[in-house]
């Protein structure tokens, strides 16, 4: 495959798309799920919501931008369907940079899906 460079104006650059990162119920302190990035990138916004309730008042995940921790989202025992939300300020992601969702300590039994919207870096190389 190879990769290409689009004009900076390109409707690739100007829109927002997203992306779901499915978290299933995974021990403790372990990845239960991650976005990779295609191409250079911001991320915009993570928002979620909890499939199973966690156990515990402290049930959450720990965000990482790569090996990074950049902060927790706090499940705790919310009911499946409660909203999770994590407030970004622009991640920014190189190519083959990843966003991780590991959980903590009494999260075993939480499962949660987020929705990760990013937008492309204006003249990021794109695989074609």
């Amino acid at each position: 495959m190879a990769t290409k460079t689009l004009s900076y104006d390109h409707p690739a650059y100007q829109t927002r798309p997203s992306a779901v990162v499915n978290c299933p119920a995974v021990a403790a302190e372990i990845s239960a799920g991650k976005f990779i990035a295609f191409a250079a990138m911001k991320v915009k916004a993570i928002r979620g919501a909890v499939n199973v309730a966690g156990t515990a008042d402290t049930a959450a995940y720990d965000v990482y931008n790569g090996t990074t921790s950049i902060g927790t989202i706090v499940a705790g025992t919310g009911t499946a369907g409660a909203a999770l939300t994590y407030a970004t300020s622009d991640i920014t992601l190189a190519s083959g940079g990843f966003i991780d969702f590991k959980t903590i300590a009494d999260s075993a039994t939480l499962a949660a899906s987020f929705t990760i919207e990013y937008q492309l870096t204006p003249g990021a190389a794109i695989t074609a």
